[in-house]
């Protein structure tokens, strides 16, 4: 399920909670801010159905920026984990 959906009946629970840092991010700010970035991938010219790739660590920005391609109907390819 979008985190929209979420987003309008329990905004401030958790979307998820980052184990090492245990930095909590609910799911209004996840949907907040995956609009912000859909914004930006429109104002750099991305269109639906052209394709993106991410390549960040571990981070919340990542479910941001997924969320965010599939708001603005990119495709998106995050490559394998680098081993340890």
């Amino acid at each position: 399920m979008h985190p929209s959906i979420h987003a309008k009946t329990n905004p401030d629970k958790p979307a998820y909670i980052m184990a090492g840092s245990g930095e909590t991010v609910t799911y209004r700010q996840l949907d907040e801010r995956s609009n912000q970035f859909a914004h930006l991938f429109r104002s750099q010219g991305l269109k639906p159905g052209d394709a993106v790739a991410f390549f960040l660590d571990n981070t919340p920005r990542y479910h941001e920026l997924l969320w965010a391609a599939q708001r603005s109907g990119l495709r998106f390819h995050s490559p394998p984990s680098r081993p340890s």
